[in-house]
């Protein structure tokens, strides 16, 4: 044998005597065999009332509520492809045509096409910063459109971040949305 089976073994006789020569162990020893399995069982009884409580119910209320939500993540994560794919046929969106017929814009007529909830700002790079609070998604594509007609300005960049979906299933995003005018990209 092994220094390290003497030792196990040693460690495991003392366990064993220490269990064997204490007053709990002699008390138990004292009941009658009937009483011992009436302890056993009760002691079982708990131990499953435990696990129950603690454990399988908890996990069957999370794994109900997982269930439930599947449905609604899954409808968010339509939306969010939807709005995806409409955001790379934003940014894939060909240059403006530079027509005579077109002026150039600046921030109170851009902020007379995109409404009072908008904020327009020029910055020293004569890019357009326009952020809106709280639009409903298919009206600020109409307002940008309008813009993008109306004037020689291309998009630079969308940043797109959802609110909610009110009950007519629109979704109400912030934009913050950053155009320049031709004039600006070209240096003329």
């Amino acid at each position: 044998m092994s220094v390290l089976s003497l030792k196990f073994r040693a460690v495991q006789d003392r366990a064993t005597n220490a269990l064997t020569t204490s007053p709990a162990w002699a008390r138990w020893q004292s009941l009658s065999g009937d009483r011992q399995r009436g302890i056993q069982w009760g002691v079982l009884l708990f131990a499953l009332i435990l696990i129950w409580t603690y454990l399988w119910l908890p996990a069957a209320r999370g794994r109900e509520a997982l269930t439930a939500r599947i449905p609604i993540l899954q409808s968010q994560l339509a939306t969010m492809q939807r709005e995806a794919d409409e955001i790379k046929r934003i940014n894939a969106m060909p240059a403006v045509l530079t027509t005579g017929a077109k002026t150039l814009a600046d921030t109170v007529a851009l902020q007379t096409i995109f409404g009072t909830a908008a904020r327009v700002s020029l910055d020293e790079n004569r890019q357009f910063r326009v952020n809106i609070s709280g639009i409903i998604y298919t009206a600020w594509l109409d307002h940008l459109d309008t813009a993008l007609n109306r004037y020689r300005l291309q998009v630079i960049s969308v940043k797109l971040k959802p609110l909610q979906v009110n009950a007519g299933n629109a979704t109400l995003v912030n934009v913050e949305l950053i155009l320049a005018d031709d004039t600006a990209l070209t240096g003329k």
